[in-house]
């Protein structure tokens, strides 16, 4: 989809609603992939619903145990033994599959509410047009931010595109949930990097910020707001 200054609001809350929905159903079991490993995990070793060094704990005294009835030669016992632990793990999977489920739920609402103005910000822009952003980096162990204030003139879905000059990261993060949906980011190699996030914000301004890893180097960056 094209965003100009011609495209209605009608057009960006769809296009941001479609977003929301496929970041969703990506925390479901549709999304076999991301879920195959939680179940072939939980379901071998449940115990690490309560983290690795826990889980292992369960593990290792499990084994242990099987192999103790396993020697005194008891086969319906070690059978019985094995179906409970599958059982656990199953139980385990479904109470993961249902947080996980809770849990992008409540991401995809927060970031359909609108984003409230921040009072006494400065130097705000309305629709920025290639303006360059300069990245601050407070230490040596954090990554390189940066940030726009924006100036809303009501309330609305506003496209901003990010445009990383020569940068050879993969990742840029885009701070802050609420009325954010990142829609595209990436670029080739030898190419700029490209982020399109579409924000819901109420009228007055907003301080938008971004950041990438602490392991990648700061590049030329410009900010646009697409649409009217």
């Amino acid at each position: 989809m094209k965003i100009d200054i011609h495209t209605t609001q009608e057009q960006l809350l769809k296009l941001s609603e479609q977003v929301l929905r496929r970041n969703l159903l990506q925390s479901t079991p549709l999304n076999i992939k991301f879920f195959l490993r939680y179940l072939i995990l939980f379901l071998l070793f449940p115990g690490m619903v309560f983290g690795y060094k826990v889980g292992m704990g369960i593990t290792l005294a499990f084994c242990a145990v099987l192999v103790g009835i396993l020697f005194w030669g008891s086969e319906p016992a070690s059978a019985l033994a094995i179906y409970s632990w599958l059982s656990c793990g199953f139980l385990v999977q479904i109470f993961v599959t249902i947080g996980v489920i809770r849990k992008a739920w409540r991401e995809r609402e927060i970031r359909r509410c609108y984003r409230p103005a921040t009072p006494g910000l400065h130097h705000a822009q309305r629709y920025p047009q290639n303006y360059p952003l300069r990245w601050r980096r407070p230490n040596a162990e954090t990554g390189f931010s940066t940030s726009l204030v924006l100036e809303a003139p009501q309330r609305g879905i506003y496209a901003v595109l990010l445009t990383l000059k020569d940068y050879e990261g993969s990742q840029l993060i885009t701070q802050g949930r609420q009325g954010t949906t990142l829609v595209h980011a990436g670029g080739g190699k030898g190419q700029d990097f490209n982020a399109l996030a579409l924000y819901r914000l109420e009228p007055g301004r907003h301080e938008l910020t971004w950041a990438i890893p602490p392991k990648a180097a700061a590049p030329d960056t410009q900010v646009a707001v697409l649409n009217r």
